[in-house]
């Protein structure tokens, strides 16, 4: 059996390795921040911990941020985590306003300071399904309402509200914890963080 090509993109604003020990004995993984090895992937995960501004700056001067639409024109998948998946948005209002990947319709906010819990939302939380058939495939295998670990103070919010398919409950917010549109997927919990389901979710995704 031919393991998958799958490539961490490396714009210096992640913990790659823990995704990386999680992947090297499932696919041939590889971290790279070259345009042309991701265009060339089976599937591509963009990591993220830190600034919005930073960070589209960083894939902005690489050429990743073009990269990335030419990689997923030829329908193959793509996982943003955290920070990457807040990237995939159209815009972030993260100490100002910066246009985001446009791959995904929808904002970045800061998590309500009125909800009288502390900001930033570190720890696990279970996440609920906004839907009735609980049909994720990135959850195959993963007992309902299961716990991730969070660590965040931002959170997105996609224009088209089908495409948040799960949230977790923090106080009187509701967290988008996993969004998709067509080939693109995000999480905003950490699974390399979150244990053995967390590494499920991983497998499910390299099954894609």
């Amino acid at each position: 059996m031919i393991k998958r090509k799958v490539t961490i993109v490396d714009y210096g604003c992640g913990n790659i390795f823990s995704l990386v020990r999680i992947l090297e004995k499932k696919c041939n993984v590889r971290i790279s921040n070259i345009p042309e090895v991701i265009e060339k992937s089976d599937k591509v995960i963009l990591p993220g911990v830190g600034s919005f501004q930073i960070g589209i700056n960083n894939l902005k001067e690489k050429n990743i941020d073009q990269s990335l639409k030419i990689f997923l024109k030829k329908g193959n998948f793509l996982l943003g985590i955290c920070l990457g998946m807040q990237l995939l948005m159209d815009q972030s209002y993260e100490f100002g306003h910066y246009r985001g990947l446009g791959l995904i319709k929808g904002d970045v906010k800061k998590i309500n300071y009125q909800n009288q819990f502390p900001i930033p939302h570190i720890g696990w939380n279970r996440i609920y399904s906004r839907t009735q058939d609980n049909l994720c495939p990135l959850l195959n295998r993963i007992k309902e309402k299961a716990y991730f670990y969070f660590i965040h103070s931002y959170k997105v919010e996609t224009l088209n509200k089908m495409e948040t398919l799960y949230e977790a409950k923090y106080g009187k917010e509701c967290i988008p914890s996993i969004i998709n549109s067509n080939n693109i997927y995000g999480t905003q919990f950490h699974p390399e963080k979150s244990s053995r389901q967390g590494e499920t979710m991983v497998e499910n995704f390299l099954k894609f």
